[in-house]
């Protein structure tokens, strides 16, 4: 199992997705699951559909707050995707209730 990270510091939600995704991505052999942290400036809704044409049939979860930390780096604007890479890892997701 290996983890690959991209960040941006973008204020543009579809930049940022773009940069941290295709930072993530290159060179990941069998990406499996994607965890994606974010700052709450951007939009959740455009982030979340940004994500979904990026990472593909990558299954992926995410939390916003006001800072995110990208190794020793605190972006006080920006997203990190961490991707999980492995052939024999299996992740399974899903959503519990009750949900507003």
């Amino acid at each position: 199992m290996r983890m690959r990270i991209g960040k941006s510091s973008s204020p543009d939600g579809e930049v940022a997705v773009r940069e941290a995704s295709a930072e993530a991505l290159r060179g990941a052999d069998a990406p499996t699951f994607a965890l994606v942290f974010c700052t709450d400036q951007y939009d959740a809704n455009d982030l979340a559909s940004a994500l979904r044409r990026e990472l593909g049939g990558v299954p992926w979860a995410g939390c916003c707050a006001a800072g995110v930390f990208a190794g020793t780096e605190l972006l006080l604007q920006g997203m990190v995707v961490a991707l999980v890479c492995g052939v024999d890892l299996q992740v399974g997701t899903g959503m519990g209730g009750p949900v507003s």
